[in-house]
């Protein structure tokens, strides 16, 4: 089950920051990689399997990761695009949602 953790605007450098508990649970340290991945409109950050052929980024000193541009664009993302962050316990992962206005 996944947790809504919070939801704000996309800002024009890609920078996200993932919540300080949950990056030690999932592994998600400073200096180290994860995997970002692309699946039914939505970003999985989750801690890197060195022989995928996912997108890799390293986890800033702050605690944030970039998402690279291919991804912003499959997912259609503008500059102040609003998205929300969810907590996917099971999995230990991220879970990075744009928020549709229909």
């Amino acid at each position: 089950m996944m947790t809504m953790y919070k939801c704000k605007n996309f800002n024009k450098t890609g920078k996200i920051s993932l919540p300080s508990k949950w990056r030690s649970q999932f592994g998600l340290l400073p200096g180290k990689l994860a995997d970002l991945r692309f699946d039914h409109d939505q970003i999985i950050i989750e801690r890197a399997n060195l022989e995928s052929t996912h997108n890799k980024r390293l986890i800033t000193e702050n605690g944030s990761i970039h998402i690279p541009k291919e991804l912003q664009q499959l997912l259609d993302i503008t500059e102040e695009e609003e998205y929300c962050l969810y907590i996917d316990e099971k999995d230990k992962s991220f879970v990075l949602k744009i928020v549709s206005e229909n």
